[in-house]
């Protein structure tokens, strides 16, 4: 399965993104605890197929382009961080999932 860094302001990944089996685009990304004060935080945004001409004219994309190609092209021209927020405010429509780990020193 391909996957895209979404690369954000600061040059770094932000999210990956992919398609499933099911034709959906998963979107995914996991924060390392910096300490044992922290846990692992994970979370993943799952957007149906019928969202895609939407994200393409979000962008200024062509619609009949595929959906990765249009996500390449949204990274590219440094729009990570938009396309990040769309999702997480649910500009997007997605099914968000989310995972948190206990910290060490908790346990």
């Amino acid at each position: 399965m391909s996957q895209i860094s979404i690369i954000g302001n600061d040059g770094k990944p932000i999210l990956y993104a992919s398609l499933t089996s099911e034709g959906k685009l998963f979107f995914e990304f996991e924060f390392y605890a910096r300490n044992e004060n922290e846990g692992d935080y994970e979370f993943n945004h799952t957007v149906e197929p019928e969202e895609f001409t939407f994200i393409a004219n979000m962008f200024g994309l062509n619609p009949k382009d595929p959906i990765l190609t249009n996500i390449q092209k949204i990274t590219d021209t440094r729009r990570g961080e938009e396309l990040e927020q769309a999702l997480t405010q649910n500009k997007i429509r997605n099914e968000l999932w989310t995972w948190l780990s206990t910290p060490k020193s908790a346990l």
